[in-house]
Parts: structure tokens; C-alpha cells; sequence
């Protein structure tokens, strides 16, 4: 056989082979697809799966079963659902409060292992009626879905925090930082109402952040459009951007760090019509005080929120990164400053009145 022969017979085959990769291929419409899946301790075994499946009407269908894992949990939705059901396109897990002070390691290690769940999905905890939250509905809104409050492309603001899977399961396996997880409960006339954030030790929820506190830690880790904070009664402002610069510096008794917060804003209202540098002076007054806050709950807690172990890992050993939470986070002498800028002061109201 000559050298052309072998190669259109190659050729022939590999053309088979595409002919038959689709075998498994199943309609759209005889699959599921959820987009939420809520986690919780079950009745009558170890863990509820719930999972929300959204329709073109705007109702969300709802499926849900308990088990002692999470795999067998959604093993039995499967069996009972005459669809398939198909993760692919889960974008949002919301988790019990309880559950998540008990510790998360076994959630994290079958989200992370799982082959049909993206690891870009977002993470929130639910305080309250678990249940309720998740079967909550309000009038069918077929273009708003449970994610889109988590979305910077849709409803997120700075008050609110983020955290995906991927970033969530680095942060339980880092040890100079930590995460804030998004707290929310059922809403009134939305689907959820957000109470700031879960400060998170490795998996285990430890304690919480306010969403003032939470639009600070947003600013320090520079996710801020859109953001906006009140300087006093009747006076607020947008923050048009934000930058953070650190100097750092270990000494004998331990590591130092000052961060200075450089903020541009724009006046949005003024109905008392304070100057400029009296809105300046209440924005560096409130943003010192939550800083504070914060950093006395890391403190207390034993918390790197704000991630200052990263700023030093290249002077420490691998001994100190290790111990840094428990010896040498303790020891950090920690300021932050806060300088604002005020970009321009025109009120809607001028705006109209013009």
C-alpha cells in the first residue's frame, strides 16, 4: 500500500470517528437545567439538595431530596425526575447559616471534585427560614433569576460581597487569607435581602460583617463601582474609583502595614449643602471607624479578611506563613488612612432645575 492510500484511509477513519461523538447527545428539551442548588442539613439525614430550575414562564420548578452525601442526594432527584438533570449550569449554591457554622469542608471538596459543576459558580449563606428562601417566588419575571443579585453585570453592589467556588475553595487552603461570603435571607419584594457578609476561618463560618463594614472591605479589595456611601444625613456619594497602596515593613517586634485608601467620588446628593471638604472629612471619619470595626473583628476572630499576610509572604519563611493567622497576624501593626477627592458636586436637583 503506497503512502497515499495509508493517508486517505486515515483520513476515512478519523471521519468515522467524528460520526460518532455525538452519540450521547440529549435534547434541550429533555433536560433540566438548574441554576441554584441550596445546601442544608436534612430532616432525616445528613444533607437537603434543593435545586432550582427556572422556566420560560417565569415560575421556578423546584426538586429536592435528602441523603447522606451530597453525590446520593442528587443521585435519588435524578432517579425521581423524568428529565435529566443536567449541573452544567448551576451559577449560584446558597448554603445554611447552620451548616456553614459547622464547617463546609465536604461541601467545598464535592464542588471542586464534581466534573459537571463549574467551578465559577457563586457561594452565599442563608440566614433564617432555609427552606423559605429557597422556595421563595416572587411575580414571574421570566429575565431575573437568583444569581443576577450576585452578578456584576446585573443587581451586585459594593454592599454585597463576592466569592466563587474556585476563589472560595483557594481561600480555605490559604493561610494569610481569608474570605467574606454574602449573607442574605427571603426578601419582601425581592427574592432575598442581604445582610452583609459571613466572615469565613478556612470552611467554617466565624463571625459577620455589617454591609457598611462589607462596601469597606469591597473598596480595600477594590471592587467598588458603582458604590455608593452616606457622609452624613441627607449627603451621600458615588465612588468613582478607588485605589489602595500599601507600605510594609517587618520589624523586630513583628510586621507593620499602613494603607493608604485614595477615593475619587461625585456628589449625588447635598441637601444640606455641605463644602466640599466637610463631606470629605465625614467619608474619612465613617470609612475609619468601619475600618476599625474590621479590623478589630480580625483581630478577635484570628481572620486575614483583608489579606495582609499576602503582602508579606515574600519576607516570611514557610514556618511563618504557616503560623500567621495564629502568631504573627496578632502581632501586625495595622492603619489605614483615607483620602478623598471629590470630582464635582452637582445635584440632581440643579440638574433638573437648569
Amino acid at each position: 500500500m503506497n503512502v497515499r492510500s495509508v493517508c486517505r484511509t486515515l483520513l476515512i477513519a478519523s471521519l468515522f470517528a467524528l460520526l460518532c461523538g455525538c452519540w450521547d447527545v440529549r435534547d434541550i428539551n429533555k433536560r433540566y437545567l438548574p441554576v441554584v442548588m441550596g445546601i442544608s442539613e436534612g430532616k432525616s439525614a445528613t444533607y437537603s439538595i434543593i435545586l432550582q430550575i427556572p422556566s420560560v414562564s417565569g415560575k421556578t420548578q423546584i426538586l429536592e431530596q435528602e441523603a447522606d452525601s451530597i453525590s446520593k442526594a442528587l443521585d435519588l432527584i435524578r432517579t425521581k425526575a423524568e428529565k435529566h438533570v443536567d449541573l452544567l449550569h448551576l451559577r449560584l449554591f446558597l448554603i445554611s447559616e447552620r451548616m456553614a457554622k459547622t464547617g463546609l469542608d465536604d461541601v467545598m471538596d464535592y464542588a471542586i471534585r464534581a466534573n459537571d459543576i463549574s467551578i465559577k459558580g457563586m457561594m452565599a449563606i442563608v440566614t433564617g427560614d432555609f427552606e423559605k428562601t429557597l422556595h421563595h417566588e416572587i411575580s414571574p419575571t421570566p429575565e431575573i433569576s437568583s444569581y443576577d443579585y450576585f452578578s456584576e453585570e446585573s443587581g451586585w453592589t459594593p454592599n454585597v460581597s463576592i466569592v466563587r467556588i474556585w476563589e472560595a475553595f483557594r481561600g480555605s487552603q490559604s493561610y494569610t487569607k481569608d474570605l467574606a461570603y454574602p449573607l442574605i435571607h427571603v426578601g419582601t419584594d425581592t427574592l432575598y435581602d442581604f445582610e452583609g457578609s459571613a466572615i469565613m476561618r478556612k470552611n467554617k463560618m466565624v463571625g459577620a460583617l455589617s454591609p457598611d463594614e462589607t462596601l469597606v472591605y469591597n473598596i480595600f479589595l477594590e471592587k467598588y463601582t458603582g458604590g455608593t456611601i452616606e457622609a452624613a444625613k441627607d449627603t451621600s456619594v458615588i465612588i468613582k474609583k478607588a485605589r489602595v497602596r500599601h507600605r510594609k515593613e517587618w520589624t523586630a517586634s513583628g510586621p507593620k502595614l499602613k494603607s493608604a485608601i485614595y477615593l475619587d467620588v461625585a456628589v449625588s446628593e447635598n441637601k444640606k449643602n455641605l463644602p466640599n471638604h466637610r463631606i470629605a472629612e465625614e467619608i474619612q471619619e465613617m470609612i475609619d471607624k468601619k475600618g476599625d470595626e474590621i479590623i478589630r473583628k480580625m483581630r478577635a476572630l484570628k481572620t486575614d479578611l483583608l489579606g495582609t499576610g499576602q503582602l508579606f509572604r515574600s519576607q516570611m519563611s514557610e514556618r511563618q506563613i504557616r503560623d500567621w493567622k495564629d502568631v504573627w497576624f496578632p502581632r501586625l501593626t495595622f492603619d489605614i488612612s483615607v483620602k478623598v477627592n471629590i470630582r464635582d458636586n452637582i445635584y440632581f436637583k440643579e440638574k433638573i432645575k437648569s
